[in-house]
């Protein structure tokens, strides 16, 4: 069984339709890339996921339970955590406060091991945890969007554009950062503007173009696919 598969989706805004019978497979301890051109209706299709969209027709199932149209929350609950692209963190708040957040269906005895399985992950926020994240760089508060997500301990992590608006130095750093989060047994899907390191780390991925479903297979053979080299590669 899929860890989580959609079938037939369709989903939009208001009168515009944006996904036409999208279908999307993740297996258990995969990382699966989704890419396409900008418009291509990637991000709808992880808020449709995530409920902050609800379809107009198909099938999304996560761990063989039917989670179409549920809200965010109850989805969280199912095990599924979303960190979006933008307004992914409380500014305002410090590292630790922000991880607080992320385990708000904790019991409060349980935050501190979880607080200490997310440092192991990022050292660094560790070193920052008093910080006001509004004072963090880029890849820092990437590191802390994520690690809020873990918090409830997911078994599918849904990240969408993790390395936006970071420098050459920093999206390597993220991109490690989610290989290592991967290596724990925790499944990834990952929406990524930088579709060659996002391929070159997935287990599989799908290509997206016009809100429809153009091509998909193991990373690497879509890496080495002249055609989509060429479509939606840039050479």
């Amino acid at each position: 069984m899929p860890l989580l598969e959609a079938e037939g989706l369709t989903a939009g805004y208001g009168d515009s339709e944006i996904l036409h019978d999208v279908h999307l497979r993740v297996d258990e301890g995969e990382i699966v890339a989704l890419i396409g051109p900008n418009g291509a209706g990637k991000s709808t299709l992880m808020k449709a996921i995530f409920g902050l969209v609800t379809p107009r027709h198909g099938s999304i199932r996560f761990r063989g339970k039917e989670i179409a149209g549920h809200t965010p929350y109850n989805i969280v609950k199912e095990g599924l955590c979303y960190v979006p692209q933008v307004a992914n963190v409380f500014t305002q708040l410090t590292a630790e406060e922000n991880l607080d957040m992320g385990g708000y269906l904790l019991d409060e005895s349980a935050l501190p091991e979880r607080k200490e399985r997310v440092y192991a992950l990022f050292p660094k926020l560790r070193e920052r945890r008093h910080q006001r994240v509004g004072k963090m760089s880029g890849g820092e508060r990437q590191m802390v969007a994520i690690g809020s997500a873990l918090m409830l301990d997911p078994a599918l992590l849904l990240l969408d554009e993790p390395s936006a608006g970071l420098s050459p130095k920093l999206v390597d750093e993220i991109f490690a950062n989610i290989e290592h989060i991967n290596a724990t047994g925790l499944a990834i899907l990952m929406v990524e503007q930088n579709a060659r390191k996002a391929l070159a780390m997935a287990t599989r991925g799908y290509v997206l173009a016009s809100g429809q479903n153009r091509v998909d297979g193991p990373g690497q053979a879509l890496l080495d696919d002249p055609e989509v080299g060429r479509l939606y590669l840039g050479g």
